[in-house]
């Protein structure tokens, strides 16, 4: 005859290891899983979610990449939690409890080398739909230093669901969260210049374990550089006050190599409604020997199944992660157990499906609306970030330029489709010239700003790229026109700023050059090339002086 389950015996060593991490106190869970008590008031709720594989939370599926820190249960593990509740939810002999695991209060890490912290509290609303707030706060190191280590406490466990780690070199971010009061802005869009550092996946969700970073592999952190923390908040029905902290942690050992990031992304995503089976599909191949070391896929609350793999030189195809069952509030990134090899020629996959249908329990809309690509929760997107790790880090530069290049073609076809639809879309028109400049089609990218500026003509950014392109064909009069207008609709253009001063530079006025570089350096201190070319009114300066 089969023994009976009992909690002491069979169940809390399962709930200690893989559920107490966070059902305990000051952590993010709703409710604790400490004691008998706990777990049976939630019996039939735990055997119902560890059935449908929705805790432990863990999105992707065994068998299609093998993962570091796997938090999901084995069939043994499930079938004893549902064989306790079904036999009653016995406690059985107190002899047979193990003791409560000695988790580490505090940094996990153990003690940081620097901490910092969000100098003021922020005060979240009690209702109202999710909040995604970014937050700037200088970096205080005097000189540069490798990080092995980053870890994040959130300050306040019932209201942040996730966030990423971004750092700044230049004041943009900055200057764009003083603009507010408290300082900082909300949305998922962050300045071009805040990025994750050299290939690193810098985000933390409940239950992410913290880890170094293997030898050789640490990122340089540079003086005068901001933290840019994107925070994803729950409110949770009462004003709620968040104060994040980041622990940095240092070696004295420069990295060796250093990751990549190669981002395949979907914008062409136009959902109708009521659609069940709706595909995107995008792919990129490596141009040298690589290997992955962590994947990160991203969508909102339509997306459904989530497949990413590998097609190797030969036609072979490796899985790299299959999420059956994506879950908006459960997203995060992987490390792999092992890094997983990707020769030369290799091409990287994605492919997603999404469910627009009433059927779709997690639809933000019923009944359904057309959905397309979009920052807004209640838009969709399609991103599965892999970070590369080249075999020769004499090759990152090579891998940098391809990879720079895909971006470029992919955002041009991108704006062509939007502009296909609307040829008055001032901001696609702009950044098509952009891309065109980046390819080298200057007479086009010439003629896509000029159609910017009459779909609106306070289109600010294709006024700066017309005085670049007109200033290269030393048009100067028209361009240093252009760039005045790009500076009085936008004072704080460091670039416009300095390019204006490079101008003047160029026609002899030097006090007037001085003054545009000066301006510059007091919007972005770090502009090595406004700082260079005032060196260069002075030494020019004092040579008239002779």
């Amino acid at each position: 005859m089969t023994a009976a389950v009992t909690f002491n015996k069979d169940v809390a060593p399962i709930v200690f290891e893989h559920c107490a991490l966070c059902h305990r106190p000051t952590q993010s869970a709703p409710f604790n899983l400490l004691t008998y008590q706990d777990a049976r008031k939630h019996a039939k709720q735990i055997a119902e979610v560890v059935e449908k594989r929705y805790m432990p939370p863990w999105l992707p599926e065994k068998g299609h990449g093998d993962f570091a820190d796997d938090r999901t249960l084995s069939t043994n593990q499930i079938e004893t939690i549902r064989r306790w509740v079904a036999e009653g939810s016995v406690e059985g002999a107190a002899a047979d409890l193990p003791g409560l695991p000695k988790w580490t209060e505090g940094w996990r890490l153990g003690p940081p080398d620097l901490v910092v912290k969000l100098p003021q509290l922020y005060t979240l609303a009690a209702e109202g739909k999710d909040v995604y707030r970014n937050f700037v706060v200088p970096i205080p190191v005097s000189a540069r230093k490798y990080v092995k280590g980053v870890e994040f406490l959130p300050g306040n466990w019932k209201v942040v669901h996730h966030a990423f780690i971004n750092v700044d070199r230049t004041r943009g971010s900055r200057r764009r969260a003083e603009k507010e009061n408290p300082p900082g802005f909300d949305g998922m869009t962050l300045p071009e210049t805040a990025t994750m550092p050299a290939g690193q996946l810098l985000g933390w969700q409940p239950g992410k374990v913290p880890r170094f970073a293997p030898d050789g592999l640490a990122w340089i952190l540079e003086t005068n550089t901001d933290l840019v923390l994107q925070l994803h908040l729950h409110p949770s029905g009462k004003p709620e006050l968040v104060q994040p902290s980041i622990a940095f942690y240092f070696t004295e050992q420069p990295p060796t190599n250093m990751g990549f990031r190669v981002n395949l992304q979907v914008f062409k995503i136009d959902i109708p409604a009521g659609v069940k089976d709706y595909a995107i599909d995008e792919r990129y191949t490596l141009p040298i020997d690589a290997s992955l070391i962590g994947i990160s896929p991203h969508a909102h609350y339509l997306a459904k199944r989530m497949e990413g793999y590998a097609l190797l030189p030969d036609g072979t195809r490796r899985d790299l992660i299959l999420i059956k069952d994506w879950d908006f509030n459960w997203q995060g990134d992987y490390r792999y157990a092992n890094p997983v090899p990707l020769p030369k020629g290799t091409t990287l996959a994605m492919h997603f499906t999404y469910d627009n249908s009433p059927g779709n329990i997690r639809n933000p809309s019923q009944p359904p609306k057309q959905v397309r690509y979009g920052l807004q929760t209640t838009d969709e997107m399609g991103e599965l970030w892999f970070q590369i790790m080249p075999r020769n880090p004499s090759e990152r530069t090579r891998l940098e330029e391809d990879f720079y290049g895909y971006l470029v073609r992919h955002e041009l076809d991108y704006e062509e489709y939007l502009l296909a639809q609307n040829p008055k879309d001032a901001a696609a028109q702009a950044r098509a010239g952009n891309a065109l400049l980046h390819l080298g089609r200057v007479e086009d990218a010439f003629h896509r700003f000029q159609a910017a500026i009459r779909a609106d003509p306070n289109c600010q950014v294709a006024y700066y790229q017309l005085g670049f392109i007109l200033q290269r064909l030393n048009k100067l009069p028209e361009a240093e026109l252009a760039f005045e207008t790009a500076m009085r609709l936008d004072p704080d253009d460091y670039q416009a700023q300095g390019s204006l001063g490079y101008l003047y530079l160029r026609k002899g006025d030097l006090d007037k050059a001085e003054e545009r570089f000066k301006a510059a350096l007091g919007l972005n201190p770090d502009d090595a090339v406004a700082r260079q070319n005032l060196g260069l009114v002075a030494k020019a300066k004092a040579e008239s002086k002779k």
